[in-house]
């Protein structure tokens, strides 16, 4: 959007509040403000993979070559949601590190501290900040963040935290075909053969729990999705969408209209 487009609605809003009380003028100047920091923070994605965005070659394709993403078109209330997920997620982690206090067989592993043991070479550690890990596998050119390891019953699993709402979470029945690449892409780079996924109801906060074992074939999949991608790139061709994509995949897609433009 140009500055002058942005000026002429900044004028129509001044005038807009001229006629508001000042509890409407508020809350407008709230919700603008809210949305003024999250496109300040907001980052151009790094030109690696992300296990999260796997489920098409074109979305990867974008991603490595450094395309930039749609214009956003985040709201106050989708941000609202966004940093709701992540509390819940922050105060889950909490929750489960203190398991092994309150008496169970549960014990929370630092990503970073379970790296090291296990000598996981090809993992790299960009950064820690509280209870998050951003990792780096170098041979996938792979960047993520991952929710967490954990020792259950003496057994090392993968954890992921998903937070959805009531009524996609009243229909949960096991874990969705839409993380099965993510889960696979884990599953590869921590050597573990588990994910633990844990989907909560944003809005009652109940909770349901899933075990993921991806197989060989999925792991043979994802690694050969990265090296025909690879493959795309270093010919600058944009690969063809793939068939059969479900529908939220384009939905929530961060270059869907740079996507509709190569069909």
């Amino acid at each position: 959007m140009s500055r002058d487009s942005l000026k002429t609605i900044g004028k129509l809003l001044d005038r807009a509040k001229d006629r508001l009380t000042i509890e409407q003028s508020f809350l407008m100047d709230l919700k603008r403000s809210i949305e003024l920091s999250d496109e300040k923070e907001s980052r151009k994605p790094s030109q690696t993979y992300k296990p999260s965005s796997m489920n098409c070659i074109r979305n990867m394709w974008y991603q490595i070559t450094g395309k930039e993403p749609d214009e956003s078109n985040s709201n106050y209330t989708l941000i609202g949601i966004c940093n709701s997920g992540t509390d819940i997620h922050i105060r889950m982690q909490v929750a489960i590190e203190h398991m092994k206090e309150n008496g169970f067989d549960c014990e929370y592993i630092p990503v970073d501290e379970f790296v090291r043991l296990r000598r996981l070479n090809d993992l790299q550690i960009v950064g820690v900040s509280g209870m998050e890990t951003k990792l780096y596998h170098k041979k996938l050119n792979m960047s993520f963040l991952c929710d967490g390891i954990i020792r259950y019953l003496g057994h090392y699993y993968i954890l992921e935290l998903k937070t959805e709402t009531s009524y996609k979470w009243g229909n949960r029945k096991g874990v969705d075909e839409s993380h099965y690449m993510q889960a696979t892409a884990y599953s590869i780079a921590f050597n573990l053969p588990e994910i633990l996924f844990v989907y909560i109801n944003r809005d009652v906060l109940d909770m349901k729990a899933f075990m993921f074992i991806p197989t060989d074939e999925m792991k043979y999949e994802l690694i050969g999705n990265i090296e025909e991608c690879d493959a795309y790139v270093s010919k600058l061709v944009c690969p063809p969408i793939p068939e059969n994509l479900p529908k939220k995949v384009c939905n929530y897609c961060s270059y869907h209209n740079s996507c509709m433009k190569e069909c």
